[in-house]
Formats: C-alpha cells, structure tokens, sequence
C-alpha cells in the first residue's frame, strides 16, 4: 500500500517536490496546499505541467488535516515566518500525521533547537504518535550527512569546512536576496544573516551534527560576512544590483571546540559574474558546488558540483525521498543521525 501524502508548496522548489512525490513508486499525492488565490482550485498535476492528478490544490487546512494522510510534506514560505511554519505542520503532527520539510531549519540537530521551535514539536509528536524531520540540500543532505559520510575516510581531523560556492543570478526571491543576504546593498550594510542572527539560526544546527559525529563540544562560535561588487550594473532575477553594490557574498561560521575551529560552515555566493574572484571557486563547471574539505591526516576533498535548474531539484529531493524512512521511524523530532539512510527508488524503465 502506497504512503498517502499531503503537500504544501509550489514555489520553485515546492513545485520539484510535488513532482518527485508524482514520480515516487511508494508515494500518493492525496492533497495539496497552496497559498496563491490564483492556484486554488487547480489540479495539482496541471499547476506543475503534468498531467491531471484529480487531486485540487486548496488553501483550507481543516480540509487536508481530515485527510489524516500518513505524510505531510510541507516546503512552505518560512522567511519571517518561521514560528508559523511550526504552527503549520504540528496540526498534522497532533492528528497523527508524520511530516518533512525544509522550511524550518532550528529542527535540523533536535538537541540544540531553541524551545520555542522544539516545545510545540514535541508535544504534537507525542500527542499524535508521530515523526518530523527536516533536510534539504544546506543545511541539509549536501553539509550534513555528506560531511558525516566524508568522516569515514578520516583517521585524525583536525577540521570540517563545508562550504557552498554559488551563483544566485537567477532567485527570483528579492527580500531573501537583499536583505536576509544582502545582495544589491552598499558597503557597510549589515543584512539580517547578521543582525537578525539568521546565519546562527540556519546553519549552527549543521555545525552541531558534525560536532555530534565526532564526539566533541562546541564552546565557542565566530561569524564572518564581506561582501565584493562589480563597476557596472547587472540585472538578476530579483531585480538591478547596482554597480559597487554587493555582488557577492562571502561568510563563515565557525564552530570552536578546544579553543580552536572544528567545523566551518562557509559560502562563497555571487549574482554578477567574475565578482568574488578573491574567494575560492567550484572545482568543476556547475553554477553551484557543494565542498566538503576533512582537514587533518589525510587531507581530502569531496565535491558535489550542478547547474541551477539541477540544483533546485536536488534541493527538493532529500525530503521527499526520506518519506519512507521517517514513516517508518519511532515518533519524535529525528536529525540525520536518527533515521536510516534513504535513496530514490524512482526507476526509468525505458530510455528515451
């Protein structure tokens, strides 16, 4: 029998999840949120360009809570609404409902999450007997459980430096880009990946998984953000970023352990070609690489490395095909050291 699934999202990336949960052989799409008026109403197969599911996209959740699907898999808005996004998928949670997503990223290591994120999913996990997980590509699969399945190479580590190396040309999500990273803005502006505590938020929890895997404290941190421009304007699929305005972003954060780095979050991300150049590049031909350096004896590297349009795929793909697994596992909050490893089992039988 096939794991009835509810879905939330159609922006660029919810669009791919409900593709993949379509294509999945385990997975039937049984209802589908969307918070556009423009969508409601519209089967869910069409608003993606597939074919007719019978399933009709809706924006009432009392509707899909009666459902009482086995998953949700909820890849909603979170930006300045990320105790909402909780709200959200803990309905399901209380009904019994598991639930994955990628949209609030405090559940990524579920012994640092802050109460307020992790008190709600706790009680709805226990009142409902369920499961929640969150992954995605970072923080998720690409500087989690890559970076965890790099230390097995490993004798001594002296350090673990994930680090993502992207072109942001085409997001068209220009809040996000200017001012949660602070794309298009002047020397000295501070965007709220700092001032808002933003970078903590979302990729300390991947700095705690790592730190997990090699048995060691985090007693300090460090956070670094510089930014590079460009003498000429460029247009982005968010808009103008004008000339000696922010065209890349470069920053860091650094967990401490013993007094010195154990594990670096870093990210090297540009939206005007050839800004940036000072800062290390993809090994290979991608718009996005993900680089994993084990600092220590040996000293290796491991590079997952796509194009945008893959990119956003890849991004969508971890939670959906983790669905199996997180239905199958004991209820609570689960981090990547919590829950089996999972795979695509979407098989093309015939090559076109």
């Amino acid at each position: 029998m096939k794991i009835r699934v509810v879905h939330c999202g159609t922006g660029n990336i919810g669009r791919e999840a409900l593709r993949g949960i379509l294509h999945h052989p385990d997975l039937e799409l049984v209802g589908h949120y969307v918070n556009s008026p423009s969508k409601i109403g519209i089967d869910s197969g069409t608003l993606i360009g597939e074919a007719p599911t019978g399933i009709i996209a809706t924006n009432n959740w009392d509707e899909l809570l009666d459902l009482n699907a086995d998953c949700l898999s909820y890849f909603g808005d979170c930006m300045g609404r990320e105790l909402e996004a909780v709200t959200d998928i803990c309905r399901f949670l209380e009904r019994g409902t598991n639930a994955v997503t990628l949209s609030v990223f405090p559940w990524a290591h579920p012994a640092s999450c802050p109460p307020q994120f992790r008190d709600p999913v706790d009680a709805a996990c226990s009142k409902g007997n369920s499961t929640a997980y969150f992954t995605g590509i970072d923080p998720g699969f690409a500087t989690t459980d890559l970076a965890i399945a790099a230390l097995a190479f490993a004798d001594e580590v002296d350090c673990v430096r994930v680090t993502e190396l992207g072109w942001w040309g085409d997001y068209t999500a220009e809040y996000v880009c200017r001012e949660y990273f602070g794309f298009g803005q002047k020397p000295g502006f501070k965007p709220l990946l700092v001032t808002g505590g933003f970078m903590r938020q979302m990729w300390a929890p991947t700095l705690h998984e790592i730190a997990d895997a090699l048995g060691v404290k985090i007693d300090d941190w460090k956070e670094l953000y510089e930014t590079d421009s460009l003498d000429h304007d460029i247009e982005t699929g968010f808009g103008t970023v004008h000339a000696r305005t922010a065209a890349a972003v470069h920053f860091e954060l650094q967990a401490f352990s013993g007094g010195r780095p154990i594990a670096i979050v870093e990210h090297n991300d540009l939206v005007g070609r050839g800004a940036g150049s000072q800062w290390r590049l993809p090994f290979g031909p991608g718009d996005v690489s993900y680089r994993i350096e084990i600092e220590g004896n040996p000293n290796y590297t491991l590079e997952l490395n796509m194009d945008y349009d893959p990119g956003i795929k890849m991004t969508a793909m971890p939670p959906i095909n983790s669905i199996p697994t997180v239905c199958a596992a004991t209820p609570g909050l689960k981090g990547p050291l919590d829950i089996p490893r999972y795979w695509s089992r979407n098989v093309r039988r015939t090559v076109n």
